[in-house]
């Protein structure tokens, strides 16, 4: 048997649906949030004209401060979810985490992915159920 499956957990009887339910609540709660952060996003987030947001010097370092770190914090979760036994959306989680962060190149790889046209249909079409308009690409 090889050493890395040797050393992945054993699952039987209760564990198993520990298990189950674990990685069923990880994957509704992943989709809920990917869910709202796409219907509350303004149209124009992925528009290259889109200008950052106003607002007072302190608030905008903070805000921003305070954005990075969450998406250091769910790239790290992300990773961890990636491990194999792990129960939960590891790379969902990691895509979440690097579009908070203002690295270089996040934004061009947003918009990449969102110009997708399968991407883009879904999007659209979950913007569309509750309400909101088409997101702006172009």
């Amino acid at each position: 048997m090889l050493p890395a499956l040797a050393a992945l957990p054993r699952f039987s009887g209760g564990d198993a649906w520990t298990f189950a339910l674990l990685f069923a609540g990880t994957f509704g709660g992943s989709i809920a949030i990917v869910t709202f952060l796409v219907v509350r996003m303004p149209a124009d987030y992925l528009s290259p004209r889109r200008r950052p947001p106003g607002g007072p010097a302190w608030l905008r370092a903070t805000t921003a401060v305070l954005k990075n770190l969450i998406g250091i914090a769910l790239v790290a979760v992300g990773v961890v979810l990636s491990l194999p036994g792990i129960p939960g959306q590891g790379v969902l989680t990691i895509l979440v985490g690097l579009m908070l962060t203002d690295l270089p190149g996040v934004r061009r790889l947003e918009r990449a992915i969102a110009r997708r046209p399968a991407i883009q249909r879904a999007i659209n079409a979950l913007r569309r159920r509750f309400g909101k308009g088409p997101m702006d690409l172009e």
